[in-house]
């Protein structure tokens, strides 16, 4: 996993009825981020973070970056969520902590 994002918010999107298809969020950056299925098939992302407690740390092995300065995770790309508690990586990144925590991360990936 090469990327390592701390998401503070995501919203599902719907465009079929009943079913939600992609997340709209915020990193700890400010970026703006999406999460999109793609089609049926492709669903896992989506369905493994949907419920998920924010804030939140997320690896994945691949983003695309968008024109308006965001970030796209494809549908096919692999994530992993940090088993680290919500309130914890809060009160970090309320501390300002944010840099040192995905400094750290990094480190342990390499």
């Amino acid at each position: 996993m090469q990327h390592v994002l701390i998401i503070t918010r995501l919203t599902p999107q719907s465009h079929q009825p009943g079913l939600v298809d992609a997340l709209i969020g915020v990193t700890s950056e400010g970026r703006s981020v999406q999460i999109s299925s793609g089609e049926p098939s492709q669903r896992v992302n989506v369905a493994q973070l949907q419920y998920q407690s924010m804030p939140l740390i997320l690896l994945c092995d691949q983003v695309q970056h968008t024109p308006m300065e965001g970030i796209e995770i494809p549908p096919h790309a692999l994530i992993s969520i940090i088993p680290l508690p919500a309130a914890e990586v809060a009160t970090m990144l309320r501390e300002g902590k944010e840099g040192v925590l995905l400094e750290d991360i990094r480190a342990q990936l390499c």
